[in-house]
């Protein structure tokens, strides 16, 4: 089953460096493997979490596609840029939460979390990653542990 997550910002990340720094002032984990970010590309975008795979799907996309899929919710606005995110495994579930929370603390936004119905600002969704890193983990000890690779 995939997920999803968005991230809506004041302005689009300027490159991969200003995205990885905003990681690693954050203090977590995760290493982006790609040389352009959307909205130059689209797709999988490779990462490392914890020295195993983490990649996620992230994409541009106009706000409209969250206002007609989510018309309860009030995003506020007006956003410059909105990445959306999609993936299927926890490491990339916490790869995904991480690189959120950076982009919603290095570009100004909030994130939306729409399996929970959650809208995160600032401090919020730095503290939403660190709690889904922390079920990651949780999750993956009680089902043996981490995958192998």
């Amino acid at each position: 089953m995939t997920m999803e997550a968005y991230a809506l910002c004041a302005r689009p990340m300027s490159s991969v460096t200003e995205w990885q720094n905003a990681i690693n002032a954050l203090g977590f984990d995760l290493t982006l493997q790609v040389k352009q970010i959307p909205p130059v590309t689209h797709g999988h975008l490779p990462a490392t979490w914890q020295g195993r795979q983490a990649g996620f799907e992230c994409s541009v996309i106009p706000l409209s596609d969250l206002t007609e899929t989510y018309p309860e919710i009030s995003f506020g606005g007006p956003w410059a840029c909105i990445y959306a995110f999609y993936f299927a495994t926890f490491s990339s579930c916490a790869g995904v939460w991480i690189a959120v929370a950076a982009c919603v603390r290095q570009l100004g936004g909030i994130a939306f979390d729409p399996q929970e119905g959650h809208l995160l600002v600032g401090e919020d969704a730095i503290r939403y990653a660190h709690e889904t890193l922390d079920s990651v983990t949780r999750l993956e000890a009680q089902l043996g542990g981490p995958p192998a690779g």
